[in-house]
């Protein structure tokens, strides 16, 4: 579809004909054999490009527009093509014939002779074959303006995306931290204070705090380091074990060559929350969750692992962990395209594993410190 036309400028439009007036007067000057000798033959030949020039000027709207109807009703490349040819061939008589008439009431000649077909043909010569290039030049630049604009139009689009993209990213964080996980760790936090272990508590206390701020901090980010987010998965963690308690395990195992890596962010999280609720959650016997990251090669592995629910429960794609993998593969779909891996294995015996594979970043982000 066309680029929706900006609103033109007259003053803009009158001041660049203008400018091609006095350039097409200077051109004449060095194309013609013989220099006018009288003032008044230096005056026609510079009123008559001027009015060359201001025609096309008024002309101009009309070619902008007729061209972005010809592409509004897509008559295919040729007949467009000799639609504008014809429309060119249309306006190089046009416009001489009003010249002259013009000339001729500028300078008070009114000669009958002027106004027949005779006349007509004479002005369709040699030398003012230039209004058929000009057509040309001007529907070139109705195309190149045409262009910019879709251009603006796009990257508008795009900011508006972004700004629509952070808002949902805003929402989706609070949604992540549910009321569930809030209340749990909260009676987690309260047990431990009734059976007097207060140091821990307060311990809990700084870990929910500190996942609290890191969902904030991270929220207007596109992408983090690796070891932001696994510090954010261990503050994580650390809160729920305080529920579990001796039940969740929790295993890193990852490349020092990984850390500085930009991801995605948030995009561990919702792997490792339904990790411990689909696996630990389930299990009366110590469970284990494992995360782990390797570099092969211009490709970043991760991996979140979980040792299976007991009494035979498996995930189903209708429950929340489906709704949480979903949304990690759009948000990766979005930012990676077909350049990424997700594979998914939630039914083994042996536990689910969730994979990633992700392209390293030609920029990194700067080492951590």
């Amino acid at each position: 579809m066309p680029a929706t036309p900006r609103q033109l400028n007259w003053r803009m439009i009158l001041g660049v004909w203008t400018a091609v007036g006095v350039l097409l007067s200077i051109q004449t000057y060095i194309s013609i054999s013989r220099v006018p000798e009288t003032l008044e033959g230096h005056g026609l030949l510079w009123v008559a490009q001027m009015y060359r020039a201001w025609l096309w000027a008024a002309l101009t709207p009309f070619i902008f527009a007729l061209r972005r109807d010809i592409q509004r009703r897509n008559p295919g490349r040729l007949a467009a093509f000799g639609l504008h040819l014809l429309a060119a061939l249309a306006l190089l008589a046009w416009c001489n014939i009003v010249r002259m008439w013009m000339l001729n009431v500028t300078y008070g000649w009114f000669r009958l002779e002027d106004y027949g077909m005779d006349a007509v043909l004479n002005m369709v010569g040699r030398r003012s074959i230039i209004d058929f290039y000009i057509y040309w030049i001007v529907l070139g630049a109705c195309v190149l303006l045409d262009l910019a604009n879709q251009k603006r139009q796009t990257e508008l689009r795009e900011e508006q995306l972004h700004t629509q993209l952070v808002r949902a990213e805003l929402a989706a964080l609070k949604q992540q931290v549910h009321p569930h996980f809030l209340f749990n760790s909260l009676n987690a936090i309260s047990a431990l204070m009734r059976e007097g272990q207060s140091a821990k508590a307060v311990e809990a206390i700084a870990l929910l705090s500190t996942l609290l701020r890191q969902l904030l901090s991270n929220a207007g980010r596109q992408e983090v380091e690796l070891w932001r987010e696994l510090d954010y998965a261990q503050c994580y963690l650390a809160v729920e074990k305080i529920r579990f308690e001796e039940r969740l395990e929790v295993d890193f195992d990852v490349d020092e060559d990984c850390l500085d890596v930009p991801v995605p962010t948030l995009i561990l999280q919702p792997l490792v929350e339904n990790a411990v609720k689909h696996g630990i959650a389930q299990r009366r016997t110590p469970g284990r969750v494992r995360i782990s990251a390797r570099r092969a090669g211009a490709r970043l592995h991760l991996e979140v692992f979980n040792d299976p629910a007991e009494g035979g429960r498996r995930p189903r794609p209708a429950d929340n962990h489906g709704i949480g993998l979903q949304a990690t593969r759009a948000r990766l779909e979005r930012a990676y395209g077909p350049n990424h891996r997700l594979s998914c294995d939630l039914e083994s015996a042996t536990g689910a594993v969730v994979a990633l594979e992700l392209p390293l970043a030609a920029n990194p982000l700067p080492a951590a410190t």
